[in-house]
């Protein structure tokens, strides 16, 4: 445990920013950013994931190509958005707190070359305006051993979990799932990957070993590995991830389907954890701050959720609930909010205030240990290209969370247009609440234009 001391009331909220995890948190990873983008969602990133032939499973040419495939995609939009940080006590349409433009325009490009029924190489890139760089999202060969053992290595994308909105069993990839944009592709790491399909079933056995740099040492090396069995309507899985020097994970998955319903769960069990917990916050103008870690205690997450859809209705609903054992305890979230109030309130208004209010961001982000999201679409509603959707997410330990209906509508072929409503409820200091400012409300409208693969 550490304890830096912070000697002015800018440097302590900067502290307290730094200090507290900035790893993946119940509902997002990657940096931390507290505007209306972030929170009431943006226009999705488009991504075109390659369908793959099963390894063993068709015929050899099926496999080969006579030359390079070459494809992608592009996306295009602009989206304005207004936002109103307390519209339940005087609202006026002239009185938003904030409001912004974003044009977006979005490229990805991969390649697929199958040169022999034994070999086969794969990449993908991706750039967004301003191009400041282009991304190498995946890069990899296939080969095997006279085909029953099947091996690839790259970056790649590792699909261990069986979740929709949240994934406890994602423990390998470099992303987390995001509950507005659920099917997004994730990005994953480098390594090396075995697979051996049981003769005569349809089980599967996988083995990993992955890299998180170009200059480590032998030790630093990951290693994985799963069993997938399928019985009956249902397909189980169990595997493990080890490191030297970090928590022994296991996850355990089930899915199946009962007609037009998916069912789905998977669990998470390690024994001590990467994640950093603030324990103590001094009031001001001190502003010290205590945090802990735990290498030994064992850590659980669980989820289970369902996706139904009827295609002759084009209806669609989906809905998880996840239990994050590494979330605060209800009281100590509480008295850590209380502690970090009696440190900022003193503080006058300025630029100091404002990170200590962003510090507080970051604590309540994804501390609670219960959240939920639900979700339903529609499409030909009432007219062919009229679509409408509506999106729950909520932190249950403190009963906040968002709310976002949306109708799009398309207009010609390569145009389509989209608004959207956001809303923030819970009780004062609760996630979502602080997240956003207040009790906000944002009205969105969207245009994409061009989006298309080829």
């Amino acid at each position: 445990m550490r304890s830096p001391a912070i000697k002015t009331a800018a440097l302590a909220a900067l502290a307290l920013a730094l200090a507290l995890p900035s790893a993946q948190s119940a509902y997002a990873q990657g940096s931390i950013t507290f505007n209306e983008d972030d929170f009431f969602g943006s226009e999705d990133e488009f991504f075109v994931e390659v369908e793959e032939a099963p390894e063993g499973t068709v015929g050899a040419s099926l496999l080969v190509y006579d030359r390079v495939r070459v494809g992608g995609s592009v996306s295009g939009s602009a989206t304005a958005s207004w936002t109103w940080d307390d519209p339940y006590s005087s609202f006026a349409l002239d009185g938003f707190d904030a409001y912004s433009l974003k044009p977006s325009l979005s490229s990805t490009l991969f390649f697929d070359a199958r040169p022999s029924e034994d070999a086969r190489f794969y990449g993908s890139m991706k750039t967004a305006w301003p191009f400041d760089e282009a991304e190498v999202f995946e890069l990899f060969t296939d080969f095997n051993f006279d085909e029953k053992l099947f091996f690839r290595f790259g970056k790649q994308t590792v699909n261990w979990g069986v979740g929709y909105f949240f994934s406890p069993a994602n423990i390998i990839n470099l992303q987390a799932i995001d509950p507005f944009n659920p099917g997004a592709q994730l990005e994953g790491p480098v390594s090396l990957r075995a697979h051996y399909p049981l003769p005569g079933s349809q089980h599967n056995f996988w083995a990993y070993a992955t890299f998180d740099s170009p200059d480590m040492k032998p030790e630093d090396i990951a290693v994985a590995a799963k069993g997938e069995f399928v019985l009956g309507a249902w397909e189980l899985g169990a595997g493990l991830w080890y490191r030297y020097d970090s928590p022994l994970r296991g996850i355990v998955t089930a899915s199946g389907s009962l007609r037009d319903l998916t069912i789905f769960g998977e669990g998470y069990l390690a024994r001590g954890s990467d994640k950093t917990w603030v324990s103590a916050i001094a009031p001001f103008p001190s502003g010290t701050v205590s945090y802990e870690t735990d290498d030994t205690s064992a850590f659980f997450k669980g989820s289970a959720g369902f996706l139904w859809s009827k295609s002759d209705w084009n209806l669609t609903l989906a809905g998880q609930y996840l239990y994050d054992g590494e979330g605060y305890a209800d009281a100590d979230r509480l008295s850590l909010i209380d502690q970090a109030h009696a440190f900022i309130d003193p503080i006058p208004a300025g630029d100091a205030k404002d990170l200590a209010m962003n510090a507080l961001k970051v604590l309540v982000l994804g501390s609670g240990r219960h959240y939920a999201a639900f979700s339903v679409s529609k499409s030909e509603l009432y007219l062919k290209d009229l679509s409408a959707s509506a999106f729950v997410l909520a932190n249950l330990s403190d009963f906040s969370g968002l709310v976002r209906p949306s109708l799009s509508y398309r207009l010609f072929k390569g145009m389509s247009a989209s608004v959207s409503a956001s809303f923030a409820f819970g009780s004062a200091d609760s996630e979502y609440i602080v997240l956003n400012d207040g009790p906000a409300m944002s009205w969105s409208f969207g245009l994409s234009m061009g989006t298309g693969s080829f």
